[in-house]
Formats: structure tokens, C-alpha cells, sequence
């Protein structure tokens, strides 16, 4: 009985070094993981002009004269009238708005709280900040006023873009009445002018295409490194996009620009055209796998062999 005792412990001891044994040598022979460096992140020259130009200082940097100008026909709520002030209905539209300075008041006891001023017509009004002057100048505060546009981000714009040619990269135009149409996208566009833009996007660039159409596009003051927003860099290009698709017939890459698929069309070329898919399936069939491409739009395409082989627009 003591000797089979004594042959089962020699049994487990050998099953324990056979383990301990195959653990290290995996371990041994497990090729080490290179973890790649991630390569830095290099912002495009589109990005770069609009970073670079339009750097927006805190109001605290702010001269007297600084110039808005209003894109609503009445007065913004968050303008107070001072004085004899008019308190506007209608009329505004277009009219200039020039930043007159601050002035610190003490509400109920509290802190010296910062009401900003300003002028139109030689009358005076005011945007109440709800801050201090130091919280100003410590966190760059900026009013956001909807209803008047910074002219210094117009006169930027101006003298960047206009008499330039770029290279539009959105079909989604307006008309110079402001209504949405469908353009082309991927072409050559020449910058006719820039003017104020809306509540939400500042800046509206105005240009003629390669057919002599004339249309807007607003965007914002910032990079799409900023912001989710309709920025420079994603609605222009400098470079033109056709250069880097040499491979692409004339004839498909027109059906490109005007947002149009044909068949026999790759997948490429159909992304170009009308963009990226909300969902993609693979459907089993007798001759093989095909590809379904669905469109938030109501769009569908189906692909054989990764070619366009039928299509609801």
C-alpha cells in the first residue's frame, strides 16, 4: 500500500513538471508583439489655413470699432436696448454692429459682473455675460451672439479665398436665393465672394463652376479638427481630386461629379459618387456572394464580383 502510495505521488509529480515544462517553452516560442508607433497626425493645408487664420481671441483682447454685422431682421434677444434705444422689429438686416467696449456692474451685492456694448445707428445696447472680468480673461470668453457676424472673419475669408480657384468637394449647393439645390462635387469652382453666412455657419462662399453655375456654400471658422461642423477643409480642396483617380474613365468620372451611378461601376467609384453606405450585406446566391449597399435615402445598389450590376438611386 506505501509503495503505491509513493508511485502515484511520483506520478503527479512528473505530470506537474511536464506542465511547468510545456508552459515555459509556449511562453519561449511565442513570437514578441511588435507594438507599431502610431505615426503623428498631420493636419492638411486646408486645415492649416483655417487654424492658422482664424484664431479667435477672447473678447477681453477686443478694440473699440470692432465690427458685426446683423443677419436678422429684428433685434437679437440677447441685445439690451440702453437709453433711448429702439427695440427693433425689423429693419436689421445688413446693419452694423460696432463693439464700443464694457463695463462692470454689481448685481444684488454679488460679483462685478461684465456687460458688453455696443452700437447701431448711434444707439447703444448691451449683452450681459454673467461673468467677471477675470473669468473673462481667464478662459478667453467669447459671446456667442447668433444674429451678428465677427467682419473680421469676413474680411479673412475675402482675402484667402476670393478670385482663387478650388476644388468643391459637396454637391449640396444653395442657390443664390438661399434655397438648397443639388450640384456637382469633385470640379473646379472659382471664389466669386464671401459674405455672412448664417446663425450657424458664418461664412458664405459664393462661386461659379467649370459651367458657368453660380452657387453658395456656408461653412464654418473652424477645422474639422475643431468641430463635427461643414468646415473648409471638408467642403474645398487645392489640389484637384481627379489627379489622384487617373484610372477612372472621362465618361464615369462625369457621372461622378454629378452624383450619378452607372453600371459596371466599382465600389470605389460608386463611393465617390453618391458616398459611403449605412449598411452593407452579403446575400448568398446560385452564382456566388453578392453585395448590397443600403442608403439612408432610400438608395440600394448591388455589386457581383465587386462591380455595379443594378442600382436604385
Amino acid at each position: 500500500m506505501k509503495r503505491l502510495s509513493q508511485q502515484l505521488l511520483i506520478y503527479f509529480l512528473l505530470i506537474l513538471v511536464l506542465q511547468l515544462t510545456s508552459c515555459y517553452t509556449a511562453t519561449e516560442s511565442t513570437p514578441r508583439i511588435k507594438i507599431e508607433k502610431e505615426e503623428e497626425y498631420k493636419p492638411t493645408i486646408e486645415e492649416l489655413v483655417m487654424d492658422n487664420n482664424f484664431v479667435h481671441k477672447g473678447c477681453h483682447t477686443w478694440l473699440p470699432g470692432k465690427a458685426f454685422v446683423s443677419i436678422e431682421d429684428a433685434l437679437s434677444p440677447m441685445l439690451r436696448p440702453e437709453g433711448d434705444a429702439p427695440l427693433f422689429d425689423s429693419g436689421l438686416m445688413g446693419k452694423t454692429f460696432f463693439y464700443k467696449g464694457y463695463r462692470e456692474e454689481n448685481i444684488f451685492g454679488n460679483k462685478e459682473v461684465v456687460y458688453m456694448l455696443f452700437e447701431c445707428d448711434g444707439h447703444s445696447y448691451s449683452y450681459y455675460t454673467g461673468k467677471s472680468i477675470k473669468e473673462v480673461k481667464a478662459s478667453d470668453y467669447r459671446p456667442l451672439i447668433p444674429s451678428l457676424i465677427d467682419m473680421d472673419d469676413v474680411a479673412m475669408a475675402r482675402s484667402l479665398f476670393v478670385g482663387k480657384q478650388l476644388y468643391i468637394l459637396t454637391n449640396h449647393w444653395y442657390n443664390l436665393q438661399g434655397e438648397a439645390i443639388q450640384g456637382r462635387h469633385l470640379t473646379a469652382v472659382h471664389i466669386k465672394a464671401v459674405e455672412p453666412g448664417n446663425n450657424v455657419l458664418p461664412l458664405a462662399i459664393h462661386f461659379i463652376d467649370d459651367r458657368g453655375s453660380e452657387a453658395i456654400v456656408y461653412i464654418t471658422t473652424k477645422s474639422s479638427t475643431h468641430t463635427q461642423m461643414l468646415s473648409f477643409d471638408r467642403l474645398f480642396s487645392y489640389k484637384d481630386p481627379r489627379i489622384a483617380h487617373s484610372e477612372i474613365t472621362d465618361e464615369v468620372w462625369q457621372a461622378i461629379t454629378e452624383g450619378r451611378l452607372l453600371k459596371g461601376m466599382t465600389k470605389n467609384e460608386c463611393r465617390l459618387s453618391i458616398g459611403t453606405p449605412a449598411e452593407v450585406n452579403k446575400i448568398p446566391t446560385y452564382n456566388g456572394i453578392k453585395e448590397q449597399w443600403l442608403y439612408n435615402s432610400g438608395a440600394y445598389l448591388f455589386f457581383s464580383d465587386g462591380v455595379l450590376e443594378e442600382f436604385r438611386q
